[in-house]
């Protein structure tokens, strides 16, 4: 829309579940993981939603930032008005993130509304712009 109306080329990247240092901890907004370690550190139990199989595709902060840099410095003449996701291409359900963070669960009522899944297309991103996520949340969690 803005290159037809302003002639503004550009591209919009879709980004998934970010993660990464300086997560946010609180807010209605904040993700998933910096909940569950908020809530770690606080010696609280750490709540999931319904029975935790909603299935999230989770990225890296620092993978997230490459393709930003990458969408920027390309040319993508051929690509204008264009979505690329960015994503891990992977996902993993809400009660496997919080089983590498703590064992003290409680579950709360399902909320109207939520996602049971996302999953990242990243095929166009990897081809466009030769990018691909680097950091699983499995392993950042518990390296």
């Amino acid at each position: 829309m803005y290159y037809d109306l302003y002639g503004l080329e550009t591209v919009s990247l879709r980004y998934f579940n970010v993660f990464g240092e300086r997560s946010p901890q609180k807010g209605q907004h904040a993700p998933v993981i910096g909940i569950f370690q908020r809530q770690k550190e606080a010696g609280q139990s750490i709540t999931l939603v319904g029975d935790g199989s909603q299935r999230r595709d989770f990225v890296y902060v620092k993978d997230v930032a490459e393709a930003n840099y990458l969408a920027a410095v390309s040319d993508l003449s051929d690509h204008i008005g264009e979505v690329f996701n960015v994503g891990s291409g992977k996902n993993y359900s809400v009660k496997q993130i919080a089983d590498c963070i703590s064992d003290d669960q409680v579950f709360l009522p399902s909320r109207s509304g939520e996602m049971d899944f996302t999953f990242a297309n990243i095929d166009k991103i990897q081809k466009v712009l030769g990018w691909k996520p680097k950091v699983d949340v499995i392993e950042w969690i518990n390296g």
